[in-house]
Order: structure tokens, then C-alpha cells, then sequence
């Protein structure tokens, strides 16, 4: 018994080549602190893990020169996030959250935190931002406060 398949494709010939996108910029900047609640578990016991969002201020992006600065505020204590959680609250234990041009992809640089996981932004920080068409650009972000009024 023999079976044969034919595949025929539903695309025509002859379409037009889209260009790929050529901006690698970062647009916009987020931090978060995040900690363990031990009043808050899970049912095999571990504590649920909370976020606050910190407040990004005086923020300035220089698409030209490649260069982001910001101030951050922490939030007041309020419900789990008692006090001595917010002053435990540090730059070198933040979590950054970069939005960047539509298709292009966002790599750390000399030891930068991985965007989404805590790390150390009390230096500045570079990240290598890859648009879709390959052209390359390194950003620096620089958090020049963290304020705890």
C-alpha cells in the first residue's frame, strides 16, 4: 500500500520583504523590591512572596547617548510590608524591569543584573539592546536615589 502526502503552501510568490526593525532603545525604566511573607504560605508551607512597586522619578532618557537616570521612592509600610521590611528595601536588592523597542532583545553587560531577578543597581549598570535588523546599542542605567521619605 502506498500513501502519498502532497504539501502545498498557502503563501504566494512574489511578496514584498518586510523591513525589520532597526530601533534598540530602552523606553522605560520599573524597579520592584520583593519579599517573603511568613503570615501569607502556600499549602506545603512556604511563604508567599510579595512585590511593591517603587516609585521612578526624575527620570531622563537620552536615546542618543545611550543613557537612562532615575530616582526611586519605597512606598510607605502598609499591611505585610511593615517597616522592617521597608528599610530593608536597598538598591543592591531591586528588581528591573526595562521596556525596549518591539522586536528587539535586551542582554546584561560587566556583571549587570538580569532584568526581572533582585540584583545590584547602586552602580550604574549597562545592558546591550539587539534590534531585530542585528544593529546593537549599549544602554547605561544609572538609579542616582533611593528615597525613603
Amino acid at each position: 500500500m502506498l500513501i502519498t502526502i502532497g504539501l502545498t503552501s498557502c503563501l504566494k510568490s512574489n511578496l514584498e520583504d518586510l523591513p525589520a526593525f532597526e530601533d534598540n532603545f530602552i523606553t522605560d525604566v520599573k524597579f520592584d523590591f520583593r519579599y517573603k511573607d511568613a503570615n501569607d504560605v502556600w499549602v506545603d508551607g512556604q511563604p508567599t512572596v510579595k512585590v511593591v512597586t517603587l516609585t521612578v522619578g526624575n527620570k531622563v532618557i537620552d536615546k542618543t547617548a545611550g543613557t537612562i537616570t532615575c530616582t526611586l521612592t519605597v512606598p510607605a509600610a502598609s499591611g505585610s510590608f511593615t517597616a522592617d521590611i521597608r528599610n530593608q528595601v536597598s538598591l543592591s536588592s531591586i528588581v528591573g524591569k526595562f521596556n525596549i523597542s518591539t522586536g528587539a532583545a535586551i542582554a546584561p553587560k560587566s556583571g549587570a543584573p538580569v532584568l526581572g531577578i533582585p540584583g545590584d543597581f547602586s552602580a550604574a549598570r549597562q545592558y546591550e539592546v539587539t534590534a531585530a535588523s542585528g544593529a546593537s546599542k549599549t544602554w547605561t542605567v544609572t538609579v542616582t536615589a533611593l528615597n525613603k521619605p
